[in-house]
């Protein structure tokens, strides 16, 4: 499928700011699963953002802006073609030998330990149950792919998704409580588990089709279409099928639908915006619109 993305950052400050250094991750990712077709950014005041892929693999860009502004705003336009049609289309391995099979790839590259080993407030260490759940064990001989499906599912017994919650990144312990959360929120509980099991698992920023926005039925004054945001997702590398996304907000496997921008081991490495400046500054609007529209199938 190809799609067209328009995502539009605005930043106003109570008094001017100056020496405003900025880093941003708004691009999708080019590799197997999709191509980046076009991009073009840009900066008000102007400015040009340099280009750099950070330690994950993200394509983030920095720029400065030195004199000094009330407002500063920033937009990209891409074009996206997208090929993963169908998430279960690999060449499976023997269940018996699934765990022998991520050995080997993390002897291979060290690097993946980073998707176990790490642990913080957003991917705790898991107690043995929540609200009286017990967590899902991890049986060998079962397909990890369907062990994780039903990983997913649990999350929604722990914690609902609420796409009107707050988009800051919530540290797991106030989710059980909340028992609602985030796209990202319910993620990052699918990573803590799956990690748990000793199965590289990783933080997933992207946009998504904007069929998963609609309401149900027509859109109406006391219902009007639901605003576009930038989604959350997790993915786990399974045995002969790699990098696999797993949506427990929308309980569905990433396909075609889903165009990556960003990975990390969780919501902490790849913030959308990262930015310091000078000035005195109390109160700074931020206004983000984005509109992801398909262009063909």
């Amino acid at each position: 499928m190809k799609y067209h993305i328009e995502r539009d950052c605005r930043m106003r400050f109570s008094v001017p700011a100056r020496e405003h250094h900025l880093q941003i991750r708004l691009v999708p990712w080019h590799d197997d699963s999709q191509s980046l077709i076009r991009v073009a950014l840009r900066v008000e005041p102007d400015t040009t953002p340099v280009a750099a892929f950070d330690c994950f693999g993200n394509l983030s860009h920095h720029f400065a802006v030195l004199g000094a502004h009330e407002e500063l705003s920033f937009s990209m336009r891409a074009e996206v073609q997208t090929r993963r049609d169908n998430p279960f289309e690999f060449e499976p391995v023997e269940p018996a030998r699934e765990m022998e099979w991520i050995a080997h790839r993390l002897r291979q590259t060290p690097r993946l330990w980073d998707f176990i080993l790490h642990h913080g407030d957003l991917t705790p260490t898991l107690p043995a149950e929540i609200h009286g759940h017990s967590l899902p064990v991890f049986h060998e001989g079962t397909p990890l792919l369907r062990q994780v499906q039903d990983a997913m599912h649990w999350t929604r017994t722990i914690a609902d998704y609420d796409a009107s919650c707050d988009t800051s990144v919530t540290a797991l312990p106030a989710l059980f409580e909340a028992r609602k959360g985030t796209a990202g929120d319910l993620a990052h509980l699918l990573i803590a588990l799956v990690r748990k099991w000793q199965v590289p698992a990783r933080f997933v920023s992207g946009y998504i089709d904007a069929a998963y926005f609609d309401v149900d039925g027509e859109p109406t004054g006391e219902h009007p279409p639901c605003p576009q945001s930038i989604h959350h997702w997790a993915e786990v590398l399974i045995p002969g099928g790699g990098w696999v996304g797993f949506d427990p907000a929308l309980d569905l496997l990433a396909d075609a639908t889903y165009m990556r921008v960003a990975v990390g081991r969780d919501g902490k490495d790849i913030q959308a915006l990262r930015q310091n400046c000078k000035g005195q500054a109390a109160d700074i609007e931020f206004d983000e619109t984005l509109s992801v529209s398909r262009i063909s199938a």
